[in-house]
């Protein structure tokens, strides 16, 4: 029998267990996303720490504007889900997948009537937001198969990621936005939401073997059985806040003598 979603949602993060390179206990879904853009970069933000850049803040403060909901304990989470015909969530989530603990909070789980509709995921961009990355697909990937694994019924769920300009929406629209992607995608109206505002929609169906690959692969580094793989794409170690320090750099910022 698999396991029940309910139980899976009322267990404690357990103590102790595997420990993985950087002294953790759990790899991140975005974690492992980040690593099939540059695991060098994954390796330097653990050894030297993140560094804040303005896209980062930019970002960081959309997603509270879009994303802001009301906390509750996990008991009426699991009452809300069970109750509610139609239900907007955000909640940790974490499953065992080969030899690493995955965990992760989506930006929102859509359920109708007790099951996941939908995983949404937004991405802001000062790009073109009709390009799909393939880590970003891979989170969004990730976030499903745990959900899966934790027992929920994913056979109806779609996985939706919105990437969109950091300017394309205002306060109050991103007040808004939540409900509006919903309601378009229950409509089927995502591209006239393409349409009035920068961003593009792309749906995604759940094919658990391909977060399962990912991860599979993804584990080596955690496990200790190679060494970081950094990025071979001059463009991505241009923009990359390491870019000065990192051994493997592609690109190295010019200087200059006063």
């Amino acid at each position: 029998m698999g396991r029940n979603w309910k139980d899976s949602l009322k267990e404690d993060v357990p103590e102790g267990g595997a420990v993985y390179r950087h002294d953790v206990h759990f790899v991140g879904a975005s974690t492992v996303a980040q690593q099939f853009y540059c695991e060098a970069k994954v390796e330097n933000e653990y050894r030297l720490g993140e560094v804040p850049t303005e896209v980062k803040s930019i970002g960081t403060g959309m997603h509270d504007e879009i994303f802001a909901m009301e906390s509750v304990e996990r008991e009426d989470l699991i009452r809300h889900i069970e109750e509610s015909p139609s239900l907007i969530a955000s909640f940790g989530l974490r499953a065992q997948v080969g030899d690493l603990s995955v965990a992760g909070v989506p930006d929102a789980v859509i359920f109708e009537r007790g099951r996941p509709k939908w995983v949404v995921e937004l991405k802001t961009t000062r790009g073109d937001p009709s390009r799909l990355w393939p880590d970003q697909a891979i989170q969004v990937k990730i976030y499903g198969l745990m959900l899966e694994r934790m027992g929920f019924d994913c056979s109806g769920l779609t996985l939706v990621l919105v990437r969109m300009k950091q300017h394309g929406l205002t306060s109050p629209e991103k007040e808004s936005l939540l409900v509006l992607v919903k309601t378009a995608l229950e409509r089927k109206e995502t591209a006239q939401m393409e349409a009035e505002h920068e961003m593009k929609f792309f749906l995604l169906p759940l094919v658990s073997s391909e977060p399962e690959a990912a991860i599979v692969w993804a584990q080596d580094y955690w496990l200790k059985k190679r060494e970081a793989i950094p990025t071979k794409v001059e463009g991505k170690c241009r923009s990359c806040e390491f870019n000065a320090v990192c051994a493997h750099s592609l690109f190295k910022p010019p200087k200059v003598r006063s």
